[in-house]
């Protein structure tokens, strides 16, 4: 009887670590993400919480971790979204659509670049380039979804991509603030 409490006790206090350990990881990606959507209008914070707490290391990551595994989710993004667009281009389509995903390829090997670029700079502590390899990916996927609306009645195929791509720059940025301002 007595070991069977002691087992039951040690399930208890080991859930209860764990809970807390878990908690408290959460509660950074929340703090964070917060923090980050009242310092910038364009940080959606319920985007920034799932895409965060999608990686495993945001369970023990400080803010600096965060940002580089916010780094990481972009470069992520804009590798996805170069196949994509890859896979695209072999679709037969209207000329428009082809030439405007033809510059979206270019744009996004460009991004795809900056981006590794910007996490050696991030590693490096030189957060001023990070933020300005960041702002080009931005402009970047923004410009591949704007080009498609110049022709009426033609939507782009990679709105979801270039949001993503966009939200995970804003983060980026509004998380660099935060550690530079710390």
């Amino acid at each position: 009887m007595n070991s069977a409490l002691c087992t039951l006790f040690l399930f208890l206090a080991s859930s209860l670590i764990l809970f807390h350990v878990e908690s408290a990881a959460n509660d950074i990606v929340s703090d964070t993400c917060q923090k980050s959507a009242a310092s910038s209008p364009n940080v959606n914070y319920d985007y920034c919480v799932k895409a965060l707490g999608s990686d495993p290391k945001s369970r023990t990551a400080d803010v600096q971790g965060l940002g580089l595994i916010a780094l990481n989710l972009l470069e992520s993004s804009v590798t996805s979204t170069g196949s994509d667009i890859q896979q695209l281009l072999k679709q037969k389509q209207d000329p428009y659509v082809h030439q405007c995903l033809s510059d979206c390829s270019d744009l996004y090997s460009d991004a795809l670049e900056t981006t590794k670029e910007a996490v050696g700079a991030y590693r490096e502590k030189r957060f001023s380039d990070v933020q300005n390899s960041v702002s080009t990916v931005c402009t970047d996927a923004t410009t591949c979804e704007s080009q498609f609306k110049e022709k009426k009645g033609v939507t782009s195929p990679l709105t979801k991509q270039n949001g993503d791509a966009t939200q995970l720059s804003y983060i980026e940025l509004a998380i660099l603030a935060i550690v530079k301002g710390s």
